[in-house]
């Protein structure tokens, strides 16, 4: 009986994010972010000139939620506050099948 080779899990490229740190920029916006596995990675986003401050925050977090869903099969989201006038620090979190339950959905009375 032939034996199927082993193969080895290939390792994700990063861990699930924890933060994201985004720097202000003007026609790139520099971003760091930290996982939880102590790993992290870093990027510039090119946005347009006149692009709003969310803008720029919803274009970095869907590139992570993305990699994290294709990766690690984890939705995030993210809570963004300021820390200095030109940088702000996104705190991420795991989203549980609860907190994805429609808005209208109606707990049964039992």
């Amino acid at each position: 009986m032939a034996r199927r080779p082993k193969t080895k899990k290939k390792r994700p490229p990063f861990g699930i994010p924890k933060e994201i740190i985004l720097l202000t920029g003007q026609d790139v916006w520099p971003y760091t972010f930290i996982a939880d596995d102590a790993g992290r990675g870093c990027g510039k986003v090119p946005v347009p000139a006149d692009a709003t401050l969310e803008e720029v925050q919803t274009a970095i977090f869907t590139q992570l939620a993305d990699l994290t869903r294709i990766f690690h099969g984890v939705e995030i989201e993210v809570e963004w506050s300021s820390l200095t006038s030109d940088s702000w620090v996104g705190h991420i979190r795991r989203v549980t099948v609860e907190d994805q339950a429609p808005p209208d959905a109606v707990p049964e009375a039992g």
